[in-house]
């Protein structure tokens, strides 16, 4: 898995591309993890890039959340595929995260 970390109006993007899954949620893990312990706490992941997640890669969204929200940050997701999404709304995290259409809609609902 290839991951991409931007800045855009102070808030960080993390861009992965291909499937979170078991093999990658370590990965995505250690990437938020460091982002969140340098205190950018204001995380938007674009999953655009996505086009499969397990509950491995969910449970890494859902303690990453966690760890930023301890901190008093977030982590958002926008730009989530059809077969991604619709693991969201299956598992009900649809209600728990904050989920965005647009990464610019993610960005400036931290406005």
């Amino acid at each position: 898995m290839e991951i991409q970390v931007t800045q855009s109006q102070g808030v960080t993007v993390v861009v992965p591309s291909g499937d979170l899954d078991m093999g990658a949620a370590d990965q995505v893990r250690r990437v938020l993890t460091e982002l969140i312990d340098k205190g950018q706490l204001k995380l938007v992941m674009d999953l655009g890039g996505v086009g499969y997640i397990d509950s491995s890669g969910l449970g890494t969204l859902v303690a990453s959340m966690k760890q930023a929200r301890a901190a008093g940050g977030n982590l958002k997701l926008c730009a989530l595929q059809d077969d991604v999404r619709s693991i969201f709304e299956m598992t009900r995290l649809i209600k728990v995260m904050s989920v965005h259409v647009t990464r610019q809609e993610a960005v400036a609902s931290w406005g």
